[in-house]
């Protein structure tokens, strides 16, 4: 039998730990979407972009994921424990709003990566179908259809104390185990991504052969490896939270056994800071996977919005200054 001491100390850490990941992600998720839409909707060359749209309606929705999550942590720090345990109605709200930023993020994913396969395609009806038109309406219709998928199975989560806030029906408990996690929200979009995504990367590779402009040819890498990156971290992130989920529908934890209640809050800690960074860590591979965006980014602040600043709040308001004639960057071009 374990003692107190030991149990008392996996609840600290996984408090511990999850209060300073919580915020630390919440940094990184807040200031790199919030570059993401900067970037994506100042320069021109990434405007009436369908992949830059899918991936801008990402950025859009990550950013209030990670603002969520946070509220979420700092009132299970303020109240001492998980308000969704004893309250239904919260627990009812929680589900539905993190299922639905979920399925929105994974369905953009999925939408960039086949774009991104179309219109890299050499066959000209395959890259006619890749419009904005197009993306508008697909956005549309996961946005609706997320919410109402979170909305109709959310109503049914109810609060279960010192366990979780799980859904009650039998019947639902499969559907969720054997459908909704390991299918819809693990396999299905891996599988779709990936999948379109390689294909978008071997249309890339013969890019070269087909008249293209030079400009078009690095646009067209430089979205590839985008959604490539994208498609990979979405692995890394999602695959053990699914996994985990699954874990924690089949299974209730007994109050008597409290060390076992300790060790899977712990690990539910370090599963819920990777489920986080699915939210957090877009801008971030990105930069590390693309040297053209880490110059995009720069000008981005620096010429559009750094500059600017200065002028507007010029200490020496009486010095006259020539007014230069607005250029284009070669960064946003080549």
């Amino acid at each position: 039998m374990a003692s107190s001491s030991t149990i008392q100390l996996l609840w600290t850490i996984a408090q511990q730990y999850t209060i300073y990941t919580a915020l630390i992600i919440f940094i990184i998720g807040f200031v790199g979407n919030l570059l993401n839409i900067l970037v994506f909707t100042k320069l021109k060359i990434f405007r009436n972009n369908q992949c830059i749209f899918y991936l801008l309606i990402e950025s859009i929705v990550d950013i209030n994921a990670v603002i969520y999550n946070l509220i979420m942590r700092l009132l299970t720090v303020i109240y001492g424990s998980d308000l969704s345990q004893y309250s239904t109605p919260w627990c009812k709200l929680r589900t539905m709003m993190g299922q639905t930023y979920l399925l929105i993020s994974l369905s953009t994913i999925c939408c960039a990566a086949i774009d991104q396969f179309l219109s890299t395609s050499h066959l000209i009806h395959l890259r006619q179908k890749s419009t904005l038109h197009l993306a508008r309406h697909l956005v549309i219709i996961s946005v609706c259809f997320s919410i109402v998928h979170s909305i109709g199975f959310g109503v049914f989560y109810n609060a279960k104390p010192f366990v979780d806030c799980l859904v009650s029906y039998q019947v639902l408990v499969q559907y969720y185990s054997y459908f909704f996690y390991p299918i819809l929200c693990g396999l299905l979009p891996i599988f779709i991504s990936g999948s379109f995504g390689f294909l978008a990367y071997r249309n890339v590779r013969r890019i070269v052969r087909r008249q293209l402009p030079i400009v078009r040819r690095r646009l067209d890498h430089q979205l590839t490896k985008f959604v490539l990156v994208r498609v990979i971290f979405l692995i890394i992130c999602l695959s053990p939270v699914c996994i985990f989920r699954i874990y924690t529908i089949n299974t209730i934890t007994q109050p008597s056994n409290p060390l076992r209640m300790a060790i899977e809050r712990l690990f539910q800690a370090f599963i819920g800071s990777m489920f986080n960074l699915h939210f957090a860590g877009n801008c971030c591979i990105f930069l590390v996977s693309s040297s053209r965006y880490r110059r995009q980014v720069k000008y981005v602040l620096i010429k559009e919005y750094w500059n600017s600043w200065k002028r507007k709040f010029h200490f020496n308001h009486h010095q006259v200054e020539p007014i230069a004639p607005p250029t284009v960057s070669s960064n946003e071009l080549e």
